[in-house]
Formats: C-alpha cells, sequence, structure tokens
C-alpha cells in the first residue's frame, strides 16, 4: 500500500496576524470621549486609545454609560487599518425586566411619539391632553374631544363645517 505525498503548511509566527484581514468583527472597549466629542477605543490593554467613528445613532449620554460601566463596543477596521476603527454596537446582556405591581405601571408616565420631520404622531391608550394655561384639547378613548379656552377661535380659507349628530349652540 502506498501513501500519497503530503505538504505540511508553514504556520506564520504570529498566527493572529495571517488570520487577520480587516473583515472579521472585534471588540473594543470605549474609554473616553474627547473634546470634539468623539468615542475613543481600546482595542488591545497594551494599546493607546484611538479615535472611532459610529455607525449606529446613539447619544453622548449612551456613550457615557458604555464607559462607566466599561462595555465593550463591536467594532470593524476601515480598509483593515486598526487605527481606523469603527463602532458597530454594543455588547448587551440579556435584563430581566423588572416586576413591577399595576398601580406603580398606572402611574408611571408612558410617552411614545414619532417624528419624522414633517408630521408629529402622539398616541396613548386612554387620553391625550395638550394644555397651556387655561386653554387645552383632549382627546379621549371613546372619541371625544374637549375644546376649552377663554377664547376660542377657528378660522378658515374654505368651508368651515360643524358637522354631528345633534350640534348645539349655547
Amino acid at each position: 500500500m502506498r501513501t500519497k505525498d503530503t505538504t505540511v503548511a508553514a504556520i506564520p509566527d504570529r498566527l493572529s496576524e495571517a488570520i487577520f484581514d480587516g473583515t472579521s468583527a472585534h471588540l473594543a472597549t470605549i474609554v473616553s470621549i474627547s473634546d470634539e466629542g468623539v468615542p475613543e477605543v481600546q482595542i488591545d490593554s497594551d494599546k493607546p486609545k484611538v479615535a472611532a467613528r459610529l455607525a449606529v445613532a446613539v447619544t453622548r449620554a449612551r456613550i457615557e454609560t458604555a464607559i462607566v460601566l466599561q462595555q465593550q463596543a463591536v467594532v470593524l477596521f476601515e480598509n483593515g487599518n486598526r487605527s481606523r476603527p469603527i463602532i458597530v454596537g454594543f455588547i448587551e446582556s440579556l435584563q430581566p425586566e423588572p416586576a413591577t405591581p399595576p398601580a406603580a405601571a398606572e402611574k408611571s408616565p408612558v410617552i411614545e411619539a414619532d417624528v419624522d420631520g414633517k408630521r408629529v404622531r402622539l398616541t396613548a391608550h386612554d387620553e391625550i391632553v395638550l394644555e397651556c394655561g387655561p386653554a387645552s384639547v383632549t382627546l379621549r378613548r371613546n372619541g371625544r374631544v374637549i375644546i376649552r379656552g377663554t377664547y376660542v377661535e377657528t378660522r378658515s380659507e374654505g368651508t368651515n363645517r360643524i358637522k354631528g349628530g345633534q350640534v348645539q349652540i349655547n
């Protein structure tokens, strides 16, 4: 029985450098925010911090929280250059939701707003109240709309209609 000729591959001294092609995700720790407001990360504990760009929409407060918690971020490198990290996400842990008694849940404010630059939409489960001084507009779950004020004025370039199953004036 004959054996085939085999070739053994030469393994470089620094295997990590041979495998690294710049396309794999890496972990870094966000350590500070520069004076210009740019997050700075430390990729290796023995290397200096490096300014990073963000590929995710986050607030300054979120970055500051990550710094305090020493939270790791997922980074990619622009063109494989380790001095040009781009933060693409954060390593999160699954946190159980705290048990909230029903009475406390009703007292805590729930704010939900969709803003797209063209329209603002506010939604609520039971009631929405817009209030400024003695004036208010209340929208209720049952479809009732209440407008209150010391002086209420309506203007229209076109027809100003009042429609209803029953219309009462005074």
